[in-house]
């Protein structure tokens, strides 16, 4: 019987061109970060989940007062610029659900508590009902 070749064995080498971004999302291991990178590469860009992750954060965590009556639409800070945030989330959201399980699972412990601040100083509403019902997932 003929033996393999060394690239019928392992999967194709990727290399990173020079200057190209990478994410780099903290409290996440280096094989889901590898993960991350293999769906940005095929399904986004290099760097997208992270300006995600960076911009619902920022969105979170900012002041109180923004949201009342919002239904995300766009964010009122210079550091979105005017970014759709509900796309930024729904970016996280299919990369919660077509990562590799044990790479999800890990960028969802760093998405969920953010689900739970928004869910938490967010005042229920018909025009929030649909947001709360989909960060409820």
């Amino acid at each position: 019987m003929p033996r393999r070749r060394p690239t019928q064995l392992r999967p194709p080498v990727t290399y990173r061109r020079p200057g190209q971004r990478t994410s780099q999302i903290s409290h996440v291991s280096a094989s889901a970060l590898r993960a991350i990178a293999e769906f940005e590469r095929t399904r986004l860009y290099p760097g997208a989940l992270t300006e995600a992750l960076d911009s619902w954060e920022r969105y979170v965590r900012g002041p109180t007062g923004r949201f009342y009556n919002d239904d995300l639409l766009t964010c009122p800070c210079s550091g979105c610029s005017g970014e759709d945030l509900a796309w930024e989330r729904v970016r996280l959201s299919t990369a919660l659900h077509a990562l590799p399980i044990k790479a999800a699972r890990e960028l969802r412990t760093r998405v969920k508590p953010l689900d739970e601040v928004y869910l938490a100083r967010t005042v229920p509403g018909p025009e929030t009902d649909h947001i709360r019902a989909w960060l409820r997932e």
